[in-house]
């Protein structure tokens, strides 16, 4: 008999990525091979996102383009199917409806044909010890820590349905990464639903910076990156672990929605504008080109053109190398739902535009910084539409490297430059001996990708 095929379509967040993975080598260990594009596929597994009214659009697309195949097999998961107040009719033709929490047990659910889930009674969050070899396509390999928040933001969904904090055991987490580092991977990036969360619910003592520590202890030529982390969670240990843990990457996420204090507090974001500047100078003075990236969410209900005014000067005076924009979308269940003074679509696009112009700039005089100078680049394991090698720095800079394929998956010393199109080869893997005019050059991306 030919064994059956499977597609996975993800979408969202790091975590929807990992979980992704968990499923795909359950598949592949039960005996199924991974389809190469949905037409191939006898099984499609769609990874939901709700984050926003957009993220249930796209959600809902995927699902229906995979029921337009006859007689495959979809499966439909992911933090959408969450949402108690989902009508299940929206998954009319899915075999099956699978929380998160039952996302590790797919192959088994489909291999013994068990019932079609019910979406309902409770959050779904996965609890279990098992843990992936790689992630395919990435050279960087997202690994959870963490999932589910226990903050109150009156407009995220996410705590809603992935339920309270929980972190996994510093243990797992180590058998996990040192298999990956084992496996080849050189980079690994810490993630959760909340991150600097990480070890609250264990015992006392442990925490993100006391995870980082026993990481870093883990032999090897890889690199370790934190993904999205909350200003209030950034304490002296981590800052002092980005300082002098060389593994660590000189990077944070660390978002803050607006720049205006009274959206802030309706918001019921646990900071306001001052304590974010003085996380983002304490950083800035002990690692002077520190990378910050974060998110800015527009037209939150209330916010007027003078408080807009204030997220642009609070964009201007933290200087972020990198911003996620986002405008408001009205979530059912949260409290921002019934919240007045919403803001017209027309001047969320406008706000975007404007904030979108700004971060372009910010993001070059950053990357200014770096030019001809030395820069450690980490090479993905696939070339560009153009054939052109592609990495990013520590500081989270993408670059496009000219050079032959035995350099992907390394880490390559280059030197920054500002180029239409390269025009030379990288012949040989350089090291920091090595004078900086004559390292092979890297040209940054400065769009960049979406982070």
């Amino acid at each position: 008999m030919t064994k059956q095929r499977f597609y996975i379509k993800t979408l969202g967040c790091k975590v929807n990525q990992y979980e992704s993975q968990l499923i795909r080598e359950g598949m592949v260990r039960a005996g199924y091979i991974e389809a190469p594009d949905i037409d191939q596929a006898d099984i499609y597994v769609v990874n939901s996102c709700t984050v926003t009214s957009a993220s249930d659009s796209k959600s809902l697309y995927f699902v229906r383009n995979g029921l337009k195949g006859n007689g495959r097999c979809v499966i439909v998961t992911g933090c959408m199917v969450e949402d108690e107040d989902l009508d299940l009719s929206k998954f009319k033709g899915a075999q099956f409806i699978v929380k998160n929490k039952d996302k590790h047990r797919i192959a088994e659910i489909v291999s013994h044909g068990a019932k079609r889930s019910s979406c309902h009674n409770g959050t779904g969050q996965v609890a279990h010890s098992e843990s992936i070899s790689g992630l395919k396509g990435h050279t960087r390999v997202f690994v959870k820590v963490q999932d589910g928040c226990s903050n109150v933001c009156s407009y995220c969904k996410v705590r809603i349905v992935r339920g309270r904090s929980i972190s996994r055991p510093v243990q797992d987490v180590l058998d996990e990464c040192s298999k990956l580092i084992a496996n080849g991977v050189r980079e690994i990036v810490l993630t959760g639903i909340c991150l600097g969360a990480y070890g609250r619910d264990i015992k006392k003592g442990i925490d993100i910076s006391r995870l980082i520590e026993e990481l870093c202890g883990i032999e090897g030529d890889w690199r370790l990156r934190l993904s999205s982390i909350e200003p209030g969670d950034i304490g002296n240990a981590l800052v002092s672990q980005l300082e002098s843990q060389k593994r660590l990457c000189r990077h944070l996420h660390i978002p803050f929605q607006s720049g205006d204090d009274y959206i802030l507090k309706k918001m019921k974001r646990p900071y306001r504008r001052r304590d974010y500047i003085a996380v983002v100078d304490r950083l800035k003075q002990v690692i002077p080109d520190m990378a910050i990236s974060t998110d800015i969410m527009v037209g939150f209900p209330g916010e007027t053109e003078e408080r807009f005014e204030e997220t642009v000067n609070f964009i201007e005076t933290v200087q972020p190398m990198r911003v996620h924009m986002f405008p408001f979308s009205k979530r059912k269940g949260t409290e921002a739902y019934s919240y007045k003074g919403n803001v017209p679509a027309r001047v969320k696009k406008e706000r975007k535009k404007r904030l979108s112009s700004i971060a372009a700039r910010l993001s070059r005089e950053f990357i200014d910084k770096f030019l001809n100078k030395e820069v450690q680049v980490l090479i993905e394991d696939k070339k560009s539409a153009e054939g052109i090698l592609q990495g990013y720095t520590d500081r989270y800079i993408k670059v496009s490297i000219d050079g032959p394929d035995s350099l992907k998956n390394r880490l390559v010393s280059c030197r920054l430059v500002l180029s239409e199109q390269l025009r030379y080869p990288l012949k040989r893997i350089t090291t920091p001996a090595r004078p900086v005019e004559d390292l092979p050059p890297a040209i940054p991306n400065l769009l960049g990708a979406a982070f």
